[in-house]
């Protein structure tokens, strides 16, 4: 196989995670500031509050959490298919202040102003990844931690990771609603 071959495959695998790669001047703030203020004070929070045997157990903390968020890829593939089908012409059109996308078309890569639609689409096709990716590995860290509990620090450095992720994801969750519920239905 050709490199340039392993170099498509590669994009397409990662294409999921394509909504972190998002190019706008406000991205950040919902990408990275608000989870990580959220991801400290319920860090915080959990260490003086919850003994770690409560957050890692089967039945702890982070495995009620993960249940719920099992839950959601169903969730999140349904508005992807929803929105990705949406018949309503101005879902195509260029968003005001449109944020950019970099993408690969004709196997060059090629910056694009992103419409609603291909917005919303890479905001839910990422909310399905790491949902899928949150379960898998949390429920892979509890029975690793189970089995382990002399890495307390590791455990933490684990849960930090688990709760940055979660409010990314309830974050991108609440600015994909506010798209569907109100900016998608109002004029430009």
């Amino acid at each position: 196989m050709k490199l340039k071959a392993f170099r498509v495959i590669f994009y397409q695998l990662t294409r999921p995670l394509s909504y972190l790669a998002i190019k706008h001047d406000d991205k950040w703030i919902y990408d990275w500031l608000v989870p990580t203020i959220f991801t400290i004070i319920t860090v915080f929070s959990t260490y003086l509050l919850i003994p770690i045997k409560d957050v890692l157990s089967s039945t702890g903390l982070i495995s009620s959490i993960t249940d719920f968020i099992a839950n959601l890829p169903g969730f999140f593939i349904a508005a992807l298919a929803a929105v990705a089908t949406f018949n309503k012409h101005d879902i195509d059109e260029l968003m005001s202040n449109p944020p950019k996308i970099e993408i690969l078309h004709h196997g060059h890569p090629q910056m694009i102003e992103m419409t609603r639609r291909r917005f919303l689409c890479v905001l839910f096709s990422y909310l399905t990844a790491i949902s899928i990716f949150l379960v898998i590995v949390s429920r892979f860290g509890l029975y690793v931690s189970i089995t382990g509990y002399s890495f307390v620090f590791l455990a933490w450095a684990g849960i930090s990771i688990f709760f940055f992720l979660l409010w990314q994801m309830i974050i991108a969750t609440i600015l994909g609603l506010y798209y569907l519920g109100e900016r998608l239905h109002t004029p430009q």
